[in-house]
């Protein structure tokens, strides 16, 4: 469990640096008020973990919770509103902040902009790379990313993301 959320604050942290977004191209954004149901994979040293995570997003607020895939029980909960930022550990595993760290790091992944250019959208940062796949086109309503990849530098760990459902309000 502590090497999952190890992986998934690595996967969010991977955004921390500026967006890769330059004048005159195409960009993507996070739209500003969503719900999305995900199944999370970090792999890191040839070991696989899910979790399966709901993340709901209205302007700066943010709420995320992580559940054991196989009972679907929560493991940790983690809520943002306005600089005031709350966590509840509900199984043994997260440590104390663990739910702190990732909801800032998750407010940084959903605040960048994303270069659109000939291929899948990407962002760079001081820790690693983010690549968005299957990005619906420009016109859809709830523009969401299907997968999302981070790629964290120098740590041998790979997160991928796949979303399962999402609304946006």
């Amino acid at each position: 469990m502590r090497r999952w959320l190890a992986g998934a604050s690595a996967l969010l942290a991977a955004c921390a640096g500026p967006g890769a977004g330059r004048p005159g191209r195409a960009e993507y954004s996070f739209p500003r008020a969503f719900e999305a149901s995900q199944l999370v994979a970090v792999t890191a040293g040839g070991e696989r973990r899910e979790l399966l995570a709901s993340v709901r997003r209205s302007g700066d607020d943010l709420q995320v919770t992580l559940f054991d895939p196989v009972f679907a029980v929560p493991v940790l909960s983690a809520r943002a509103q306005g600089r005031t930022i709350t966590e509840e550990r509900l199984a043994p595993g997260p440590r104390a902040g663990d739910g702190v760290r990732l909801v800032r790091l998750l407010r940084d992944v959903l605040s960048r902009r994303y270069a659109e250019g000939a291929g899948t959208p990407e962002a760079g940062g001081w820790a690693g790379r983010v690549r968005l796949s299957a990005l619906p086109p420009a016109t859809t309503p709830c523009r969401f990313p299907a997968e999302i990849e981070v790629a964290p530098r120098g740590s041998g760990t790979i997160v991928r993301v796949r979303t399962l459902d999402v609304a946006c309000e």
